[in-house]
């Protein structure tokens, strides 16, 4: 690892957040519509997401995050199956931008918690991007599920950041549970994992971002859904463990755990 430039103070690995939004969470209205099916709506969101999205994050993240593809061929097959992505949770833009330029003529979609929809004023373009808001109600379960299932149905592809807090620049994979690997039991759908390394440029301190993929893991016959979540995500945390640790070579944020307040000082 390179010198560290800066210091960032943490408690706890896995439920920390330094992601600064402070949104208070709204919970979504019972009548939230997962899967729009009117015409105008559909014609807008395309619009939206490939004439002006697109090529906008495209140069977001190539000039400000300094993003690249090391290996994206591997992703060719999963264009042909859908596929669901999991991902390390280290920055606002490139974690949002990145998995909307793996397919260039294909949607994708990112499951975010609900406080990503509590923004005011947004949530409609939000949902044309193809942000799918968790939610905790009953009665909306069965409508984020069968929207999943719709959209894995149409061969596309759906993002999920089991890590669930932002930590920027982290060079290490942070422990997460495997509750968020059912949904590729529940819809026999491959698992890929897309790991975010950092690397130094040779102009700026600010890293370059390097992403990975490794898989196609598929879940196992044999196994329940249960037992297959378990599966899917030791696949994929020994897959992204490895990626960091032989690729995340310039640590521009240092991570320090205490126990005590006034160590912070």
């Amino acid at each position: 690892m390179k010198k560290k430039n800066r210091v960032q103070y943490y408690r706890d690995l896995k439920n920390d957040d330094f992601s600064g939004t402070n949104i208070k969470v709204k919970p979504l209205n019972d009548d939230y519509k997962y899967l729009h099916k009117n015409p105008i709506w559909i014609m807008t969101a395309w619009f939206v997401y490939f004439c002006i999205a697109k090529p906008l994050l495209f140069l977001i993240t190539k000039f400000v995050c300094h993003q690249k593809f090391a290996n994206k061929r591997l992703m060719k097959q999963a264009k042909k199956t859908g596929a669901i992505l999991y991902g390390n949770h280290t920055t606002k833009l490139a974690d949002s931008f990145v998995p909307n330029l793996i397919f260039t003529f294909r949607r994708s979609y990112i499951i975010a918690s609900p406080e990503t929809m509590s923004i005011k004023g947004i949530q409609t373009l939000l949902q044309m991007l193809g942000v799918i808001p968790l939610t905790e109600r009953l009665s909306l379960k069965k409508r984020f599920l069968k929207a999943l299932k719709y959209y894995l149905d149409k061969k596309r592809l759906i993002t999920i950041y089991p890590e669930a807090h932002i930590w920027p620049f982290y060079t290490k994979i942070r422990p997460f549970d495997d509750s968020s690997f059912k949904y590729a039991a529940l819809f026999d759908k491959p698992v890929y994992a897309v790991t975010n390394c950092y690397q130094k440029r040779k102009l700026g301190k600010k890293p370059k971002i390097v992403t990975y993929f490794d898989g196609p893991y598929y879940p196992d016959p044999e196994l329940n859904t249960k037992e297959n979540a378990a599966y899917l995500r030791d696949l994929v945390y020994r897959a992204m463990v490895d990626r960091t640790e032989k690729y995340s070579t310039y640590s521009y944020v240092e991570y320090i755990q205490i126990t005590d307040e006034s160590k912070e000082n």
